[in-house]
């Protein structure tokens, strides 16, 4: 998903090994932060998997939409928090539109859902295309994120701007881990999830929370896109690649399994790190490598007994 692992190529140096433990503790360090960032996409997605059975084929599209956004907001000259908040808040504000448009298939069969979403994002792509042309744009990091932290024994240098991911990457996830488990919009998931029947025949409005899980779903594919639009590039059509990069993640996590994403899209994050390094050439299969090679010997992924991924 993050097209930057070039950073870690191997280093040469006079100093052999340290050199070689610094290369290493970089790449694992920036995968790290890569897979944390495929964490918020995914567990949105999950999310949505979760409550409605159905794949959110357009996470990548609302993911590039927050990326434009952050884009868009800092070049006006705002702080870089409300290019994060506004990356969110849009993408979400899109989501409960999709949900509406996809809300006469739910319960149905799975593929007209799959579909209306695969093809809401082509539309979302061709949008973005019409308002910012194909020009390859580039988020400049916030002055008060650039540079680096040094660990002069090991002569590494970890820009701040990858600790900052990792660090709001975490804070969304514990905030969200809380709303989830402890408030009573997370026990209305948590009840939908388990017995939609029950919560309709308590009065509840299904269709508001089935709206407000897409908008949480898509705002986090929003702001992970935010999140990483000063790392890497951003096209219109990047987009319909997000998906292919958030799917082992998704799947080793256990489909609809929020908890399981973390440690999948971390771990899967510094393997691809470190593959960065010591195959350059074709590091970008590891993660899909991992996933058939689990899904082989666990069809419902590592942390999930639900639906078969």
């Amino acid at each position: 998903m993050i097209r930057r692992r070039r950073r870690c190529r191997r280093l040469t140096d006079k100093r052999g090994m340290t050199m070689g433990i610094s290369s290493i503790i970089l790449c694992i360090m920036i995968g790290l932060s890569s897979g944390l960032m495929t964490y918020l996409t995914a567990s949105g997605m999950s999310l949505i998997v979760a409550g409605t059975g159905n794949i959110n084929f357009g996470q990548g599209a609302f993911y590039i939409v927050g990326a434009y956004i952050c884009y868009y907001v800092t070049s006006a000259g705002l702080p870089f928090g409300v290019a994060l908040l506004v990356g969110m808040l849009v993408p979400g504000a899109v989501g409960a539109l999709l949900e509406i448009v996809l809300r006469p298939v739910h319960g149905k069969d799975m593929t007209f859902s799959w579909l209306i979403m695969l093809g809401f994002s082509y539309i979302m792509c061709d949008v973005l295309v019409f308002i910012c042309g194909y020009k390859v744009r580039a988020t400049p990091i916030p002055a008060f994120l650039k540079g680096v932290v040094r660990v002069e024994s090991l002569g590494l240098a970890f820009p701040i701007y990858y600790l900052f991911t990792i660090a709001i990457s975490l804070a969304i996830g514990v905030i969200l881990w809380v709303v989830l488990n402890y408030s009573k919009l997370g026990m209305y998931f948590r009840a939908i999830i388990s017995d939609r029947k029950m919560v309709e025949n308590l009065g509840i409005n299904v269709n508001l929370l089935y709206i407000a899980m897409f908008m949480i779903g898509t705002g986090l594919g929003g702001v992970a896109g935010a999140l990483n639009a000063p790392i890497s590039g951003i096209s219109p059509k990047a987009g319909l690649t997000v998906f292919a990069s958030v799917m082992p993640a998704l799947q080793i996590g256990g489909m609809g399994n929020m908890k399981g994403c973390l440690p999948a899209a971390a771990t899967l994050g510094v393997i691809t790190g470190i593959a960065s390094l010591v195959i350059p050439t074709y590091y970008n299969c590891v993660a899909s490598a991992c996933m058939v090679i689990i899904l082989f010997f666990k069809p419902h992924g590592l942390f999930s007994k639900g639906m078969e991924a």
